[in-house]
C-alpha cells in the first residue's frame, strides 16, 4: 500500500501556541498533485489538502493567525480558481454534485459539478479519478477522501459534505466540518481523542483548525526530531514550535501528546503541559497535554 499524495497546509493556527506544523494528506498520483516528497518542500504545487497546525513550508512555523480564517492547504497566491458551485448549496444540476478540484491541475483550489456515477454512502471504500477530473464513485452527498494508491488505483473512503453553511456548518455526530482552501474544501471528518488515537489505519488524530480530526499520516518522523508538518511525526505525537522543544536542530520538532492526569513524558528534559490555553479547552478535551519545556 502506498501513499502517493499528502495535504500540507501552509497557514495554521490553533488554541495552543505550541502547535507548529501543518498537516499533509494523500491525493492520487494521476491527479497531477506532489508527491509526499515534493510538498515536504513547502511548494504547495499539487498538494490534496492538509489539515492541522504546522509551519508553512520552509517558514518557521510560528504563525498564530486565527484558524478559522487563515486555513489552508496551499499558498494563497497558488488560489485563482473560479468556482462554478457552492459545496454547500450543493446546486449543481440534477445527476451532479459539487466537489472540489484542481483547475490548474495541481491542489485543490476552486469547485465544480461533476457526474454523480456511483452509490457509496460515507465510510464506504471509493476511487478516484483524481484532483483535476474530481470524479469517484460516491453518491451524490459524498466524495472520495483520503486517496491513497493501492495495487495501482486510487482508493478512498466516501466522506459526507458539510451542510448548513460557511458560518454554521452541520455534520453527522462523531464528524466535525472542515473547511479549508478558500472554501472549495467541505468535508465532514471524524473526531478522534488524541490521547486515545483511535483513528482507522493509515490516520492519526491531529488538532484541525477547531478540532481533533482523523488526517492521513507518514508516521515516520520520531519524537525529538524535525519536522515540517503535524502529520509528519509518528501516531501519537504532533509538530512543535522549536522554542518549546528541547535541542530541536530546526524550526519545529515531533513532541508527543500527553495526558495532564497521567502525565508521562519519555523525551528527556519535557513535562505534560496543557494543549489549550487556560478555559478555552473543548469539551472532552480538558485532560489533554503536549510534552514540552517546563514554562514552556
Amino acid at each position: 500500500m502506498k501513499k502517493t499524495l499528502v495535504l500540507s497546509m501552509m497557514l495554521c493556527g490553533s488554541m495552543s501556541l505550541a502547535l507548529a506544523g501543518c498537516a499533509k494528506d494523500d491525493q492520487p498520483a494521476d491527479s497531477g498533485a506532489a508527491t509526499a516528497s515534493d510538498t515536504n518542500n513547502g511548494d504547495g504545487d499539487g498538494d490534496p489538502g492538509e489539515t492541522g497546525n504546522s509551519g508553512e513550508g520552509e517558514d518557521d512555523g510560528t504563525d498564530t493567525e486565527d484558524p478559522s480564517t487563515s486555513l489552508t492547504f496551499v499558498p494563497e497566491d497558488d488560489f485563482g480558481g473560479v468556482s462554478e458551485c457552492d459545496p454547500f448549496a450543493q446546486d449543481c444540476p440534477d445527476g451532479e454534485k459539487c466537489v472540489p478540484y484542481g483547475s490548474t491541475g495541481g491542489n485543490w483550489d476552486a469547485n465544480k459539478c461533476v457526474p454523480v456515477t456511483g452509490a457509496g454512502v460515507p465510510g464506504d471504500t471509493c476511487t478516484y479519478a483524481g484532483v483535476v477530473e474530481a470524479t469517484d464513485d460516491c453518491d451524490a452527498t459524498s466524495h472520495c477522501w483520503d486517496v491513497m494508491d493501492v495495487d495501482g488505483q486510487n482508493v478512498g473512503v466516501c466522506t459526507a459534505f458539510c451542510s448548513g453553511t460557511a458560518d454554521d456548518p452541520i455534520c453527522e455526530p462523531g464528524t466535525s466540518c472542515l473547511i479549508a482552501n478558500e472554501g472549495s474544501i467541505t468535508m465532514c471528518i471524524t473526531q478522534c481523542d488524541p490521547l486515545l488515537q483511535d483513528c482507522a489505519a493509515g490516520l492519526a488524530c491531529f488538532w484541525a483548525v477547531s478540532d481533533f480530526q482523523c488526517i492521513f499520516t507518514s508516521g515516520e518522523i520520531p519524537t525529538g526530531e524535525t519536522c515540517g508538518y503535524i502529520n509528519d511525526c509518528e501516531v501519537g505525537d504532533t509538530c512543535l514550535n522549536a522554542e518549546v522543544m528541547p535541542d530541536c536542530a530546526g524550526s519545529a520538532c515531533c513532541g508527543d501528546f500527553c495526558s495532564l492526569s497521567e502525565p508521562v513524558c519519555p523525551l528527556a528534559g519535557t513535562e505534560c503541559s496543557a494543549f489549550f490555553e487556560e478555559g478555552m479547552a473543548p469539551p472532552g478535551y480538558e485532560d489533554v497535554g503536549v510534552c514540552i519545556l517546563p514554562g514552556a
